[in-house]
C-alpha cells in the first residue's frame, strides 16, 4: 500500500532525485577516470615507441656508415633498403594490430563495467521497492491502529467529560458544591478538552494520510467568522493577561469555505500565538480582501520564529528544537485544510519581532 502523505511523498521525490544525481555523478566520475587511464595508456605507449625509434634511427645511421665505410655498392644500399622498408611495414602492421586490441579490450572492460553496474543498481532498486513496500505496510497498520485507538479514546473522554461536569452539580441539602470538588472538577475538564484536542488531531491525520478529508463548502462571511473565534479565545487571553486585538472590516467579505475547518484553523494560530506571548503581550487577528484572495493574518508579540524554521513548523510533527510544547500537528494540519480550500498558509517577523501567520483563502466571485 503506497502512502498518501504528501510528506512521505515528497520525501521520496527528494531521496529518487538524490539517488539520481549521485548516480549521473558517479558515471561522470567514471568516465573521466577511463578517459585519463586511457590517455596516460597511450602517453606511456608513444614515449616507449617514440624512443624505440629513436634506437632505431641511431642503428640505421651507424649501418649506414658502416656500409659507407666498407664501400657497399648501389645494389647492395638498395638491398638494405628494401630490408629497412619491409620491416618498418611489419612494425606499422604490427602496431596498428595492437592499437586494434587494445581498443577491443577496452570497449569490453567498459561494456562489463556497465554490467556491473547495472547489476548492482538493479539489486538496489530492487531493495529499495521492497523497503518501501514494508514501510507502506507499516505505515497504513500504524494508522489504522492510530485511527481506531483514537476512536475509542474519544469515547473515552466523553465519559470522563460527563463525570467531570456531573462533579459541578450542586448537592446536598443547601444546594452547594464542595470548593475542592468543584476545582478537581474544572481541572478534570480541562484536561479532558486538551486530550479531546490532540485526538480530534490524530483523527484528522489519519483522514488527510488516508486522502478522507472532506469539506463542507458554503458561502460564509469572513468577518462573522473571526468574531466567533475572538470571542471564543478571549477568556484564554483574559486569563493569561495578554491583549486580544481585530480590527474587522466595515463590510462584510464573503468566502466559500468549510466554517469549522477554517474555525479550526484560525482557532489554532490562536492558541499557539497565546501559547508564545509572555502576559502583558499582544495579539492581533486581521483579515483583508487583496484582489482573488482574502488574507487572514494572526500576529503576536513572543519571540518570533527563525527564518530557517519558517518551513518546518508546517511539517507534521514538527517542532522548533528546544521548545518542546504541543505535539507538533496543529500547523500541518491547518496547513492542509488551507490548503484543501486553495489557498496557501506562511510564516513572517512581524514587526515588533514576533510571529505573524498569513493564509489565504479564494474570494468568492459569485
Amino acid at each position: 500500500m503506497d502512502s498518501k502523505d504528501p510528506d512521505h511523498l515528497e520525501a521520496r521525490d527528494h531521496t529518487d532525485a538524490s539517488l539520481h544525481a549521485e548516480r549521473d555523478k558517479t558515471d561522470a566520475e567514471l568516465a573521466k577516470r577511463q578517459a585519463a587511464v586511457s590517455a596516460d595508456a597511450d602517453a606511456v605507449v608513444e614515449v616507449a615507441r617514440e624512443r624505440a625509434h629513436e634506437v632505431l634511427g641511431v642503428a640505421r645511421e651507424q649501418a649506414d656508415h658502416d656500409l659507407a665505410a666498407i664501400g657497399a655498392s648501389p645494389r647492395e644500399k638498395r638491398l638494405v633498403s628494401n630490408l629497412r622498408a619491409g620491416a618498418d611495414r611489419a612494425l606499422d602492421d604490427e602496431r596498428a594490430g595492437a592499437q586494434e586490441t587494445l581498443r577491443v579490450e577496452r570497449a569490453a572492460h567498459r561494456r562489463a563495467l556497465s554490467a556491473l553496474l547495472r547489476l548492482e543498481r538493479e539489486a538496489t532498486d530492487e531493495g529499495l521497492v521492497m523497503e518501501r513496500a514494508r514501510a507502506d505496510e507499516v505505515i497504513a497498520n500504524r494508522d489504522d491502529f492510530l485511527g481506531m485507538v483514537s476512536h475509542d479514546l474519544r469515547g473515552i473522554l466523553g465519559t470522563i467529560a460527563m463525570a467531570a461536569s456531573m462533579l459541578r452539580r450542586p448537592t446536598g441539602i443547601n444546594g452547594s458544591v464542595d470548593p475542592a470538588i468543584l476545582r478537581i472538577g474544572e481541572r478534570i475538564e480541562r484536561g479532558t478538552a486538551r486530550m479531546s484536542r490532540l485526538v480530534g488531531d490524530l483523527l484528522d491525520v489519519v483522514a488527510l494520510d488516508a486522502g478522507a478529508l472532506q469539506l463542507a463548502l458554503e458561502p460564509l462571511d469572513a468577518v462573522e467568522l473571526i468574531t466567533e473565534a475572538v470571542e471564543a479565545y478571549r477568556p484564554s487571553f483574559v486569563e493569561k493577561g495578554v491583549q486580544l486585538g481585530t480590527e474587522p472590516p466595515a463590510r462584510a467579505i464573503v468566502i466559500n469555505l468549510d466554517h469549522d475547518r477554517i474555525l479550526q484553523v484560525v482557532a489554532n494560530l490562536l492558541s499557539n500565538a497565546l501559547k508564545f506571548t509572555e502576559p502583558g503581550g499582544r495579539v492581533s487577528l486581521l483579515v483583508v480582501h487583496q484582489g482573488a484572495d482574502v488574507r487572514f493574518s494572526i500576529s503576536d508579540s513572543g519571540a518570533g520564529i527563525a527564518p530557517e524554521h519558517a518551513t518546518a513548523v508546517f511539517e507534521r510533527f514538527g517542532q522548533i528544537k528546544r521548545d518542546h510544547r504541543g505535539h507538533g500537528l496543529g500547523l500541518y494540519i491547518s496547513k492542509c485544510i488551507v490548503e484543501a480550500h486553495g489557498g496557501a498558509i506562511w510564516v513572517d517577523r512581524s514587526v515588533d519581532g514576533g510571529t505573524v501567520v498569513h493564509f489565504t483563502l479564494p474570494y468568492a466571485t459569485t
